[in-house]
């Protein structure tokens, strides 16, 4: 459709300039028109031109156009029969057309048509020099415009391919980039962080939908009527406007996590953590600071119910502790205790101690799972101690529990959680040894110099897919459920804690049906400390 307009708009322009050169004969020298050829020079131009606009051509390969500027031409031809007027100009149509859409070949081709036109039809009036000199100057000065315009027209169009190309190269650069950002946009608007680009003047100039959810904003930064308020506290004072988390962000200044309350527009508190991330602009261009806002209120409120638990169930644990422990206390007073019941006492004393320690650490805010600075520890005596506290339960299950190795190994440490780690392992050996099986505790200095102590038992063992999951906070394996065998899944998680706390490390091999080996590493240093 595009080459059938280019075709109409050609024709019409010659046709025009034929019409406005007709006006002006008839008005100046109508008997021009008793020559034929003049006449039926433009009664060619109309018909083509008729024919001109009723063809399709863009059903048409692309050769068919060339008739029309060659009839053109030819209708020029029969104008250049009257000596006294000059129309061969009109030929400048013809050979640019043909030159602006076609091959050099048709060019001179054209310019051969248009010769022969000249010498059939034109006036040949004068001598045989006039009249070649005449044909050459026609010739010649068309060749020339024809080349020229066709040098042109090849010009013209490679640098329209060239900017067509790089126009498409930019459309698709820009859907791209256009892509890139509605992904880069889709992504940040998934996050439950809250985002928000703020620049110097404080404007914001891009959010994503958390912060329009929790500041009550609409798509444009506009705050609704149920926009969320700062305080400065939970029920505190609401933060003035130059101090809210946008107005400190915009003048620069620098946050990092810091504690911010909203009342959003639900009616509902939210603890937030604001922190401010300088961001590249372009040179000269306005500062924009990033504002990244982390809604924390479950943890923080996990926080608190964590807190309110530890010191319901340490408070309701201390009490019946105190009594059996002032009891034990009553009883270790007596001298008619007969045979093993002192030493028995004793161990009920230890325990009670113990979990009264254990009740204070929950209440402790501090948090701290080993106490600094360490003290000397010798690790035979808290094995000795846990297995002592663990006896009537091996005794109770016909299993046998030895004690192997170095008679004293000394570290620096907190004795009382190293004695939390070998009751947890200890407990754990026991639980999952069958009756009559075998339970050992080497002690022992390995070739590195680092210590070692190794819990060694011959029970259920663990699947190798088990076993990379011990630590994990809650895990029990499928087979110590069915079995109604008791625990938490938190005693492994605790015994890694306090290892590393030490400096050392655990390590734990196991087959199943075959049992389980637990080896904890201490680090040389800790014994010379001790011995200095």
């Amino acid at each position: 459709m595009i080459r059938t307009m280019s075709i109409w708009r050609w024709q019409l322009v010659f046709t025009g300039s034929i019409v406005a050169i007709v006006v002006m004969i008839t008005a100046f020298k109508p008997q021009t028109f008793a020559n034929p050829f003049i006449v039926a020079g433009i009664a060619l131009v109309v018909v083509t031109t008729l024919i001109t606009l009723a063809v399709p051509w863009h059903r048409l390969p692309h050769v068919f156009a060339t008739a029309v500027p060659l009839l053109d031409a030819l209708a020029v031809g029969f104008t250049t029969n009257a000596p006294d007027i000059r129309l061969g100009f009109l030929w400048v149509f013809p050979v640019v057309w043909l030159a602006t859409y076609f091959t050099m070949p048709w060019v001179l081709g054209g310019i051969a048509f248009i010769s022969a036109t000249l010498v059939l039809f034109a006036d040949q009036s004068g001598t045989s020099a006039d009249i070649l000199l005449r044909l050459l100057t026609v010739v010649i000065t068309l060749g020339f415009l024809g080349v020229t315009v066709r040098i042109g027209s090849q010009r013209s169009r490679a640098a329209r391919r060239l900017l067509q190309r790089r126009s498409e190269q930019v459309n698709r650069a820009a859907d791209r980039a256009e892509t890139n950002q509605r992904r880069v946009t889709q992504i940040v608007d998934a996050l439950s962080v809250a985002l928000v680009v703020v620049s110097a003047g404080g404007r914001i100039l891009q959010m994503n939908d958390a912060y329009r959810a929790l500041y009550g904003r609409d798509r444009f930064g506009a705050a609704l009527p149920s926009a969320g308020v700062e305080y400065d506290a939970r029920r505190g004072t609401a933060v003035p406007p130059a101090r809210t988390s946008i107005a400190r962000a915009a003048s620069g200044e620098k946050l990092q996590s810091e504690e911010v309350w909203l009342f959003d527009g639900k009616g509902q508190w939210r603890a937030l953590e604001v922190s401010t991330q300088p961001m590249a602009t372009a040179g000269g261009g306005e500062d924009v600071t990033l504002l990244v806002i982390d809604d924390v209120t479950m943890l923080r409120e996990a926080d608190e119910e964590r807190r309110a638990l530890a010191a319901v169930v340490s408070h309701e644990l201390r009490n019946p502790l105190t009594a059996i422990v002032g009891h034990v206390d009553l009883l270790r007073e007596r001298d008619d205790l007969p045979g093993r019941v002192p030493a028995q006492l004793d161990i009920i004393a230890n325990a009670g101690e113990r979990m009264q320690d254990l009740v204070s650490s929950i209440l402790d805010q501090n948090g701290r799972t080993v106490q600094e600075p360490f003290e000397p520890v010798d690790l035979r005596d808290v094995v000795e101690a846990s297995a002592a506290s663990y006896a009537p339960l091996v005794s109770g299950s016909r299993q046998e529990l030895l004690i192997e190795g170095a008679q004293s190994l000394v570290i620096y440490g907190d004795a009382f959680r190293l004695r939390q780690v070998l009751d947890n392992l200890l407990s754990n050996a026991v639980k999952y040894t069958p009756q009559g099986g075998h339970i050992r505790i080497d002690l022992d200095t390995s070739t590195d110099g680092h210590v070692e102590l190794a819990i060694i038992d011959d029970g259920v063992g663990l699947t190798p897919e088990d076993l990379p999951r011990v630590f994990e906070p809650y895990f029990r394996t499928d087979s110590a459920v069915r079995a109604g065998i008791s625990g938490t899944g938190l005693g492994m998680g605790i015994v890694r804690e306090i290892v590393s706390a030490h400096e050392g490390s655990i390590d734990i091999s196991s087959e199943v049906g075959l049992g389980t080996r637990v080896t904890l590493r201490f680090p040389q240093h800790r014994v010379k400390e001790a011995r200095a």
